[in-house]
């Protein structure tokens, strides 16, 4: 069986739960905890792991924040 994620308007709810209902068995919906918590969850994952890639490709540059509050520091200091 092939697992795939589907994204629908609630206008069409009626319409997949009859395609399931007359499917015998051969379509299940199954809830996933991930996004009953968060809508987003798994565009979010595949967005950060596409900027980890950049950041370790040299394709996006990653700030280092501890030098960056050192230079505001010394900025402030004199």
């Amino acid at each position: 069986m092939t697992a795939k994620m589907i994204r629908f308007d609630d206008e069409y709810a009626s319409k997949i739960e009859e395609l399931v209902a007359s499917s015998n068995g051969h379509i299940e919906v199954i809830n996933d905890p991930m996004l009953q918590m968060d809508p987003y969850f798994y565009e979010r994952k595949k967005q950060i792991a596409q900027t980890i890639e950049d950041i370790d490709s040299g394709k996006m540059k990653m700030y280092d924040f501890d030098e960056s509050m050192d230079e505001l520091i010394s900025e402030l200091e004199s």
